[in-house]
């Protein structure tokens, strides 16, 4: 069979800031590679479409599925993205073929997905790879779809779960994503000393132990920790230097250094092999010391990135994040000993948050002199977290203002009243952390100069032209409130 995955437009979800996003978080689509290599190991040819890396819209899309003529279409989607995976499904509707969604959102709400999304004939929950193999022979061959474990399907105006399938526990046994269909000069990225270079992702692990109450990784790939054999994963980085054009790898574990021995076969086997790459990846700052970081920047580590989630340390406990601050700075000290670059991300608006607090994160990251790249986030209720369960019960002083799943939106966005927080505070402590905490002659230095002059102009320009269009839109709304209050009070004047 021909079968045609596609990858949502993402772009909007980051509001003003999407021309910032575009340099600092365009990934390869990671799940649909792993889909497709199962699919093409059973014989099927496969196409996959990248939409916010190839600048199509929806009507573009179709053009190209038109032009594919697949069997049978699937569209991934994440939460915030799903009316954005139900219009393409909708414009794809005319081609007549079965059309499946799968991702993270489909895994957590499972049949509301699909009474929600109409367009969407059938939905595979959870990892995908055998799943979607399974659908596909079935529905080839006329089978009950009962018997395939771990699909929604319609029957008698419901739809119907099959059960979760059992999570591959050998992940050593599944075929090496394929990433023949992609168009690498679209994903770019800055790396220190280097320039700008094509990048390509790559998981060692699924599953995550921790219990962060913003977080719903565990419902896609579980608590339990499943592990690649390094020397797996360094054949994986090997058909990626000899068949792809990257050269920078971004591992997208949740906790890249989480077993020591894991992180540091890996390198090992990297160093042996002589293979000529940079890399990095995401960790928690009490997972790591000197001897990893070490080991792990003689095999070609470039960025380290730790979540470090809030300056405030009762916060910190609401969270669940299982990390001081004192570990933190720690961490942060031995990367910037060992020369490597920095990144790591906060939120706002947690449980618990007050403006003292935000404040108290926001001071933090700027002072934090050792953190080159600070992400600030406005925290977000996805379903299937303890965070979204909080809202809904308006625990901690939250007062829950949309369910609406494409409000999600990290950036330039809130749906959340936190005590004395309103959404549109969060929106401009959000704005201006971001540039107290960019605005230092260091980091403003260090930017422009990390990955040569070139790219630091390019990046510094995305940056840049995202405040404008913030503050714009900030300028916009005052002078829409100024002139609303302004007519009432011409209202009430006159009928006074």
């Amino acid at each position: 069979m021909k079968i045609l995955l596609i990858s949502p437009s993402w772009g909007n979800l980051y509001g003003s800031y999407k021309n910032v996003a575009r340099v600092g978080v365009f990934y390869p689509p990671l799940g649909l590679c792993y889909v497709s290599a199962s699919l093409k190991q059973k014989g099927h040819d496969v196409e996959i479409i990248d939409m916010e890396a190839e600048g199509l819209n929806i009507e573009q899309t179709k053009e190209k599925a038109l032009q594919y003529q697949p069997d049978l279409i699937g569209i991934t989607s994440v939460s915030p993205l799903i009316d954005q995976a139900q219009a393409v499904a909708g414009h794809l509707k005319s081609l007549d073929k079965p059309i499946v969604l799968g991702g993270p959102h489909v895994t957590i709400v499972e049949r509301e997905a699909l009474r929600d999304c109409p367009h969407f004939d059938y939905g595979v929950i959870g990892e995908g790879e055998g799943t979607i193999c399974e659908l596909v022979e079935a529905l080839r061959e006329k089978r009950p779809l009962e018997q395939v474990k771990g699909i929604l399907y319609r029957a008698d105006d419901d739809v119907v779960f099959t059960g979760w399938r059992e999570r591959e526990q050998d992940i050593d046994s599944l075929p090496f994503p394929d990433r023949s269909r992609l168009k690498f000069d679209r994903y770019l990225w800055s790396v220190p000393k280097k320039g700008t270079l094509i990048l390509a992702t790559i998981l060692s692990t699924r599953g995550c132990p921790f219990q962060c109450i913003f977080c719903s990784q565990d419902k896609m790939y579980g608590r339990v920790v499943r592990f690649r054999s390094p020397h797996k994963v360094v054949d994986e980085i090997e058909d990626i230097v000899k068949n792809t054009p990257a050269r920078h790898i971004i591992f997208c574990d949740d906790t890249l250094t989480l077993k020591k021995s894991h992180i540091l076969g890996i390198c090992d086997e990297i160093i042996k092999r002589n293979i000529k790459i940079t890399f990095e990846g995401w960790t928690r700052a009490n997972t790591i010391d000197e001897e990893i970081l070490a080991k792990m920047k003689e095999a070609g580590l470039a960025r380290v990135s730790f979540g470090i989630e809030s300056g405030d340390p009762q916060v910190l406990k609401i969270i669940k994040k299982g990390v001081t601050l004192e570990e933190v700075e720690k961490a942060y000290k031995i990367a910037k000993k060992l020369g490597l670059e920095t990144r790591g991300s906060v939120m706002i608006g947690h449980p618990g948050e007050t403006k003292e607090t935000v404040w108290r994160t926001i001071n933090f990251i700027r002072n934090l002199k050792e953190l080159d790249h600070p992400y600030l986030n406005v925290a977000m209720p996805y379903p299937g977290t303890e965070l979204r369960e909080m809202a809904l019960r308006s625990e901690h002083g939250i007062k829950l203002l949309s369910t609406d799943y494409t409000d999600l939106r990290r950036y330039d966005n809130a749906i959340m009243e936190i005590n004395d927080l309103k959404p549109n505070d969060l929106i401009k402590l959000q704005r201006r952390g971001l540039l107290l905490a960019y605005m230092t002659p260091r980091r403003i230095w260090y930017n422009l100069t990390r990955a040569g002059l070139k790219s630091g102009l390019s990046n510094g320009a995305a940056f840049c032209l995202s405040f404008a269009k913030g503050l714009l839109k900030e300028a916009r709304l005052g002078l829409w409130k100024t002139l609303k209050l302004s007519s009432v009070r011409r209202s009430q004047s006159e009928r006074q």
